[in-house]
């Protein structure tokens, strides 16, 4: 039976308070004003880049405050590259959650959508299924030799249509800690299968009495991952939320494995993106974590005793020969059908994020693997010693983004992946790996499968 997802009003509220008097308005400056950031009544940053007369005012919404800056560069440079087409960009960021409850809200009611917005992948089926967006074909084709496209395609219909572009790669990889890993006597590049990972992590224990990986409960990284190499999705062909699967209890009772070893353990503050975590881990908590080379930024941001230590290798795999290309992750950049200047709008998202000038900034400034695959061999990028990111690990990363290639195995985020998505992070891994560890693991993923309220 159909069931439907329900958005109820105090959403509406919470997201209306965050944009409040922080939308800009769609207005001609009538004089050139200098590229500004600032906070608006409701706490929402604000970033312009430099106003051009004349120029066609574009507003985009996002819920990284990092995003600003790099719109509003690129809104300079395609300025100074195409001066016949000035555009006046005003980015405006906030909470992730209030950001996209405002952008729903928007679109949902037909007035008040930015020309571009970010959506976070773990949203954008919701977005993509009410059909508030528009196709970037158009704009992409030109690009289609030189980048990611499963990258692009993720972001697209049954139809063949794509409507979104995203910052990076997002190549899964292991950072492995080699103060430990060498304390311990264990070479991470013999690790190839996930059993060879399990020994490693005994043997680490053994040694330095540390355990060699963790799992989040509040998000989805490493069993995704492990699901992705098995070619098993969290939904189905028709869109429909699948977690109960034989790939999917493989997946948790190998992770329940290493937990009961004592190989692994549950990431402080219940994610990789908690403080908790972040101190954990600089302190050498763990010898090695699996997640995409964008989370490259949060060593060098976070983890700062760890620079020189840490080694980027590729992710096992359950079998020797089984792909080692998945992607996670990510951060979808697309048109609204409320845009009054889409044409533009599109030709600028592509130029941001696609073209040359774009992914050097996007991985020189943001440390985000580039989904232009010529970026990979040029050596004034691989070989840049004054890179952050280059200068803090142990090993180059387009070593690793080289060696597994372009054609990476996307996460199927169409349908219900949203509302599963949001079932997954607040009680699907909790349970499995802390709450219910004496439950047998396909009882748990039944019940959370029945428990998904979505709509088709």
């Amino acid at each position: 039976m159909k069931k439907t997802l329900l958005f109820v009003s105090v959403l509406f509220l919470v997201g209306s308070m965050l944009f409040a008097n922080g939308t800009s308005e769609k207005s001609q400056p009538a004089t050139t004003s200098e590229k500004t950031t600032t906070v608006t009544n409701s706490g929402a940053t604000e970033g312009k880049n430099t106003f051009i007369n004349g120029g066609t005012a574009l507003d985009l919404w996002t819920f990284q405050e990092l995003h600003v800056k790099f719109y509003t560069t690129m809104a300079d440079a395609w300025n100074k590259k195409y001066p016949d087409e000035p555009i006046n960009l005003t980015v405006t960021t906030g909470e992730s959650s209030s950001v996209h409850t405002k952008l729903l809200v928007a679109m949902q009611s037909g007035v008040g959508a930015p020309d571009i917005c970010d959506i976070e992948i773990g949203h954008y089926g919701t977005f993509l299924a009410g059909g508030y967006l528009l196709p970037l074909n158009d704009v992409v084709k030109p690009y289609e030799n030189d980048v990611v496209m499963s990258r692009v395609k993720m972001y697209g219909d049954k139809k063949g249509n794509w409507y979104g572009i995203d910052f990076h790669v997002g190549a899964s990889v292991c950072y492995y800690n080699m103060d430990i890993m060498n304390a311990a006597g264990v070479d991470p590049s013999k690790i190839v299968t996930w059993d060879d990972y399990y020994n490693a992590g005994l043997k680490v224990l053994e040694k330095t009495g540390k355990p060699i990986c963790a799992v989040e409960v509040r998000d989805l990284f490493l069993p995704q991952m492990m699901m992705l190499e098995k070619n098993s999705q969290y939904v189905d062909a028709e869109g429909k939320p699948r977690l109960y699967t034989p790939e999917h209890v493989e997946v948790i009772n190998f992770i329940r494995k290493m937990l009961k070893a004592g190989i692994c353990v549950i990431a402080p503050g219940g994610g990789f993106h908690t403080e908790e975590w972040y101190g954990f881990m600089d302190k050498g908590g763990v010898a090695s974590v699996a997640m995409p080379l964008w989370y490259m930024g949060r060593f060098t941001d976070y983890m700062p005793d760890l620079k020189g230590k840490m080694a980027i290798k590729e992710i096992p795999v359950w079998k020797k020969g089984d792909t080692r290309c998945v992607l996670q992750g990510g951060t979808g950049t697309s048109i609204t059908k409320q845009s009054k200047h889409s044409d533009l709008a599109k030709r600028f998202l592509a130029f941001a994020k696609l073209s040359d000038e774009g992914n050097r900034y996007i991985w020189n400034v943001l440390g985000f693997d580039p989904i232009r695959t010529s970026l990979w061999t040029d050596p004034s990028i691989t070989n840049d010693s004054s890179n952050k990111f280059l200068a803090y690990f142990a090993t180059n990363p387009f070593d690793v983004l080289n060696a597994v290639g372009k054609n990476l195995t996307a996460p199927d985020i169409s349908g219900a992946y949203a509302a599963t998505y949001s079932v997954l992070v607040s009680t699907t891994y909790a349970n499995a790996f802390e709450n219910q560890v004496g439950e047998d693991v396909s009882k748990i993923l039944k019940s959370e499968q029945a428990s998904v309220i979505y709509d088709l």
